[in-house]
């Protein structure tokens, strides 16, 4: 995901004003601050607005976004040293996603 001002204002307002939410993990998920805090959005609205969120975990382990491990969690501790005060929230956020039922590229062809 790349960002910018416009795709961060519309990915906010996509993610207040619809009922269901997709968070899709990938190898350069890690290193987005961006993403990883529209995680901690989608997971706000799940709280809050009883949103459905299916997590989507394409080329990565679920394991290595839970206890960010391999290829991705090297990406997620290249931004301890910037964001120190964010990786806990960050941390409880990817814990929380693998928690919930979604779906693993590794178990399906496509």
């Amino acid at each position: 995901m790349a960002s910018s001002s416009s795709s961060s204002s519309s990915s906010s307002s996509v993610t207040t004003k619809t009922s269901f939410d997709v968070f899709l993990s990938f190898r350069g998920y890690a290193s987005s601050p961006w993403c990883l805090d529209e995680l901690m959005k989608i997971l706000e609205c799940r709280k809050t607005m009883q949103r459905m969120v299916l997590p989507v975990f394409y080329h990565v382990d679920p394991s290595d976004v839970e206890e960010p491990s391999g290829d991705f969690g090297d990406a997620f501790q290249k931004l301890e040293e910037k964001y120190k005060t964010s990786m806990p929230n960050w941390r409880f956020a990817l814990k929380e996603a693998t928690t919930l039922s979604g779906w693993d590229s590794k178990n399906h062809r496509y």
